[in-house]
């Protein structure tokens, strides 16, 4: 009978022992990992001939505490009106001054590889992006007169592209979490990018996000 008790009291300090450490190697809640991100802002449009509206939206997923992607799709919308003379290429024309309208649009897939120096884990993220995109463009430029000389005739010619391009891109990027989770950030984003036409934008966004 004595035996039984010990049996029974061995069994009850087991249980009792092991309890803690059961709740304390209870499953805790995984940190966020990666980004779904709305950005809204303006891009000056070559040497800052006219500026433009641009948005996207970015997926962001983390890899490790210093790395991260970016995958977003953009667009780019904008336009200025403007004057150009146009000289008719004779000794008795001066020419005319005619208004025209400078445009661009692009819609782009947009890839970046983001380096975070602080670490991705923070209240307050910094982080540096370079990376690609393709897409597709429509630009108008200034027209301009051009002369034959032979039979004295000339023609308006427009500046005008539009097709497929490719691209290059660099980004310095600036989020602070609203919360302490971390769950919703807010920040800003400033790039510079290039393309195969020699359309290049340096824009400013606005950027909300959520993590998840």
């Amino acid at each position: 009978m004595i035996n039984r008790y010990r049996i029974l009291g061995s069994i009850l300090l087991l249980s009792a022992a092991t309890m803690p450490t059961f709740s304390q190697n209870a499953p805790t809640a995984s940190p966020a990992r990666a980004t779904w991100q709305l950005g809204l802002g303006s891009a000056g449009m070559g040497t800052g001939d006219y500026m433009c509206f641009k948005a996207h939206v970015e997926y962001t997923p983390l890899f490790g505490r210093y790395l991260g992607t970016g995958t977003r799709l953009a667009f780019v919308n904008g336009s200025r009106e403007s004057y150009n003379w146009l000289k008719h290429p004779t000794a008795t024309s001066f020419g005319i001054r005619v208004p025209f309208v400078m445009g661009y649009q692009a819609f782009n897939a947009e890839q970046e590889v983001y380096v975070y120096p602080f670490g991705n884990d923070k209240q307050v993220l910094f982080a540096v992006g370079g990376g690609g995109y393709l897409g597709y463009s429509n630009r108008y430029g200034a027209p301009e007169m051009r002369g034959d000389f032979t039979n004295n005739t000339s023609e308006v010619v427009l500046d005008h592209e539009q097709g497929v391009h490719a691209g290059y891109m660099f980004s310095l990027n600036l989020d602070v979490a609203l919360t302490s989770d971390q769950r919703w950030l807010v920040g800003g984003k400033a790039a510079f990018q290039n393309d195969t036409f020699g359309n290049s934008l340096a824009s400013l966004q606005v950027k909300l996000g959520h993590r998840f």
